[in-house]
């Protein structure tokens, strides 16, 4: 079986503050491909960062290269980034966004919030 690895640079903004970047980051990951809204959730999840708000993925690669490790669980993680700072957004739009997949939601006070499941 062909395993897969991110190869990419990044910038993990803070929301109390403060930064972490890195370049010619490795990551593995479950599949042959992966967005960046996806990426930086499985890197926030993987690293176990809190107060995560704004991530700044460039230079991403796909690699096939063997795994270092098992790979973290991705289900459940969100797919999409929405920062309400960025744009007017209605409770309609979020809720239409959030019923079938999870959300990583920046809000404007610079707060980060996974929206899971919205019940209508």
């Amino acid at each position: 079986m062909i395993e897969h690895r991110a190869k990419f640079d990044f910038v993990v903004h803070f929301t109390n503050g403060g930064s972490l970047s890195a370049q010619d980051f490795r990551l593995d990951i479950p599949g042959s491909d992966i967005s960046e809204d996806e990426l930086a959730a499985y890197l926030i999840q993987d690293m176990r960062l809190l107060m995560a708000g704004q991530v700044d993925i460039t230079n991403k690669k796909i690699l096939e290269e063997p795994h270092k490790r098992s790979a973290i669980a991705t289900s459940g993680l969100p797919q999409v980034t929405i920062d309400l700072a960025r744009g007017n957004l209605s409770a309609a739009e979020l809720v239409a966004s959030a019923m079938h997949h999870p959300v990583r939601v920046l809000a404007s006070d610079g707060e980060s919030y996974k929206v899971s499941r919205l019940v209508v």
